[in-house]
């Protein structure tokens, strides 16, 4: 007897330990386990030429597979940006899942309506894959809509500081010639 019960704990013991791993491989392939975007930001709205704004956005990461999260402008897709999670403001907190930087609105900017698209990047420096609801692979992305009015007079809006009149980016973070996100 106790050799058949004996048997019978090994083959539990067995299927066990060959069930929990596939499970907790599978579960990473759910639509509730893999990473997402969420509440992307830009404060304040509307923006101004010459304007100080914040972008944010959510991201739901539990595998902390993504490394980067980067952005263009849909129109213009010379003008790239790159959030951070590093706790460096405007950042509030390293690693708590806001991802955010700091830019300033080119004084030549246009008045208009944009698009800004933010892409989850992973380690080896590809947009990370993932799974939709209707099962087709995409990139992990979501877009904002960005609108830029005229300033209503010389100073900015009503409230604001002025920005420097070069229209240089935020102190200590580096600007391109297009636009002046911070990196």
């Amino acid at each position: 007897m106790s050799t058949i019960m004996t048997r019978c704990l090994r083959s539990i013991m067995v299927i066990v330990t060959l069930a929990v791993p596939l499970i907790a491989v599978t579960g990473c392939n759910t639509l509730s386990g893999q990473p997402a975007m969420r509440q992307a930001t830009i404060t304040p709205e509307p923006l101004y030429p010459g304007a100080e704004a914040v972008l944010s956005v959510q991201v739901r990461d539990r595998q902390d597979i993504v490394k980067r999260v980067e952005g263009i402008i849909l129109e213009d897709p010379r003008l790239t940006f790159r959030l951070r999670n590093d706790g460096e403001p405007p950042d509030e907190k390293a690693g708590d899942a806001t991802w955010s930087m700091a830019v300033v609105v080119p004084r030549q900017a246009v008045p208009g309506e944009y698009t800004m698209q933010l892409t989850a990047i992973s380690g080896d420096g590809r947009p990370i894959l993932i799974r939709d609801k209707r099962g087709v692979v995409q990139p992990m992305q979501v877009t904002l809509p960005v609108r830029i009015q005229a300033a209503p007079g010389n100073g900015g809006p009503a409230g604001t500081p002025n920005p420097s009149p070069n229209g240089a980016s935020v102190p200590g973070q580096s600007s391109t010639p297009a636009a002046s996100p911070g990196r």
